[in-house]
């Protein structure tokens, strides 16, 4: 546990590459200056804005529903989720996510809650749970197979970043998502 708590603590007073070490305050925040450069947010709020701004409506006309980082494919017949999720040492001068991918039968789900009701009446995409349920990471999805996490810094342009994150949520995960409700209704 040491080690955690020293790693953990190297890390949060880590040395940041900025030309000062100050973030603006509250009072001195603007909006972005434009849709891929954020100017003085802080990670959390650039994380939020881009979210609410440009993944969600991406997200929404490619057929999910849903908001605040977890989107859902429309079926009756499964739980096809999508769930963004933040690490823990995000904070206001970065934000780490990827995103998590989770497909399951909604009558195998209920068998597997029936086993054990621990899991409650719904998943969430963020959490593991064992078979029948299928979940990944997004990066596993992805030509290289490796966990895949994206960092959001302030004053960062955010082009490169949606590019890339574009790419893997509709070249990859969704259709893995819809790959695997096919696969399970035949």
């Amino acid at each position: 546990m040491t080690h955690f708590a020293d790693a953990w603590t190297a890390w949060r007073f880590r040395r940041r590459n900025r030309p000062d070490d100050s973030l603006p305050s509250s009072s001195d925040r603007a909006a972005t200056q434009d849709a891929d450069t954020t100017t003085s947010l802080t990670a959390q709020e650039v994380y939020a804005q881009l979210m609410k701004d440009r993944i969600a409506p991406l997200l929404r006309t490619n057929g999910l529903i849903g908001s605040g980082g977890r989107f859902s494919l429309k079926s009756e017949t499964h739980w096809a989720l999508l769930g963004f999720q933040k690490s823990a040492y995000s904070d206001r001068s970065e934000v780490r996510f990827t995103v998590n991918v989770l497909v399951v039968g909604r009558d195998e789900w209920n068998e597997l809650v029936v086993r054990e009701p621990h899991h409650g009446p719904n998943p969430t995409p963020t959490i593991t749970y064992p078979a029948p349920v299928r979940n990944e990471r997004i990066g596993q999805l992805t030509e290289d197979r490796a966990d895949k996490w994206w960092r959001i810094n302030p004053g960062q342009d955010l082009g490169l970043l949606m590019s890339d994150l574009q790419s893997d949520l509709l070249e990859s995960a969704l259709p893995w998502m819809r790959q695997q409700i096919a696969a399970s209704t035949q």
